[in-house]
């Protein structure tokens, strides 16, 4: 009897079905986030393999002697093409004839190595 009377107070109990469209709204939801905290990590890997990647490209391109494209501007003559020679020539005469110090162009123009300085010095050596 005891039996029956619990058969017949969950007959008589008011339990609600769970919502059919709720629940699959919920699991949805659970897996739409889980989707893209996945992605969110899989997008956050990426990005940080593209950041290496390109600041060693970066650096190794840093890691090339600066100076070398600098130390082609005041290289002697003789190693020069002709159009260059030709400006070094015409720079060297106008910074003689609009100079207030002959000295100081020829201190500059021997500073910088400039052919005819040198081999001026050198004769005056020999």
């Amino acid at each position: 009897m005891n039996i029956e009377k619990q058969f017949q107070g969950i007959a008589k109990s008011q339990f609600s079905a769970p919502d059919g469209d709720a629940f699959l709204e919920k699991l949805h939801g659970e897996r739409q986030k889980r989707q893209q905290r996945k992605m969110g990590f899989i997008h956050g890997v990426t990005s940080a393999a593209i950041v290496v990647v390109l600041g060693m490209i970066t650096s190794s391109q840093l890691t090339d002697d600066p100076m070398v494209y600098a130390s082609t501007d005041l290289i002697p003559v003789e190693t020069m093409d002709a159009e260059t020679e030709e400006f070094v020539y015409d720079l060297a005469v106008y910074l003689v004839d609009n100079s207030d110090d002959i000295w100081e162009t020829l201190a500059f123009l021997d500073e910088i190595e400039f052919e005819p300085v040198v081999t001026m010095h050198e004769e005056e050596t020999e």
